[in-house]
């Protein structure tokens, strides 16, 4: 966990760093093959699967986790043309608006719901098809994939029995995880160097899951599931991406 947070923490700077010295760079050196790409796009995401959670007596309960319903994608991307058909980017994206909300398997009566968020990085690669033509504008094709980290952030958990508050929560946490997508795209040229990316992927973020500190009207318990954490699944998702491609 410590080596996964460093290493989170390192490519986030070195990203931060690469995006924000690109137009000063651009004066100095030779940035012919660069570019940028600013996107966002929708996630809907898969079932995020069965959690089977440990009281502080001892006694399991099984919830049924559904999916997160649909978020919204926003980042920046920063690559090289190693070749006229083959790139390698690095790519930030935020994804917010994701939902955890599952009942009991056992009391059909009982929810729990929380916000989820997440940050990745990712490292991608994609090769470009020769392109083509459609009334005198380019059209190319690629596939790809990316590895990377995401950090996944699962809010407080909100207990609602009939849709209303129960009085009982659980504490939020954050996890570090490793991550992985496939992709598929289309770059359409609108000027000399920008193009539209329109981009299909299925992406694997990873585990999130709750704390282990329950707050039941107002009395706190902590460490109530014996440090097992109280629900959680993980996050994949079907995702459409739309972006400006900047070739310098």
């Amino acid at each position: 966990m410590v080596i996964a947070k460093l290493i989170f923490s390192t490519m986030r700077k070195l990203i931060v760093l690469l995006l924000l010295t690109i137009p000063s760079l651009a004066l100095a050196i030779d940035l012919e093959g660069y570019y940028i790409t600013a996107k966002g796009g929708v996630s809907k995401t898969l079932s995020a699967g069965v959690t089977h959670d440990r009281s502080h007596t001892g006694a399991y309960a099984v919830q049924k986790n559904e999916d997160l319903g649909k978020d919204s994608a926003f980042g920046l991307s920063a690559g090289k043309y190693l070749t006229d058909s083959f790139r390698l980017e690095l790519e930030a994206i935020k994804r917010t608006g994701y939902e955890y909300d599952v009942g009991y398997f056992t009391s059909p009566q009982l929810n729990l719901k929380a916000n989820i968020e997440t940050h990745a990085l990712f490292i991608n690669g994609f090769y470009d098809f020769q392109p083509f033509s459609i009334n005198n504008t380019p059209i190319t094709h690629y596939l790809g994939g990316g590895l990377g980290f995401s950090r996944n952030k699962m809010g407080t958990s909100h207990q609602t029995r009939f849709g209303q508050r129960s009085g009982a929560s659980i504490e939020g946490h954050t996890m570090n995880q490793f991550a992985y997508k496939l992709s598929a795209g289309t770059l359409v040229s609108l000027i000399e160097q920008v193009s539209l990316d329109v981009n299909y992927q299925y992406i694997n973020l990873g585990a999130f899951k709750g704390g282990s500190t329950l707050t039941l009207n107002g009395v706190v318990y902590p460490n109530f599931t014996k440090g097992k954490g109280t629900n959680g699944g993980v996050i994949k998702s079907h995702e459409l991406m739309v972006g400006l491609q900047y070739k310098f």
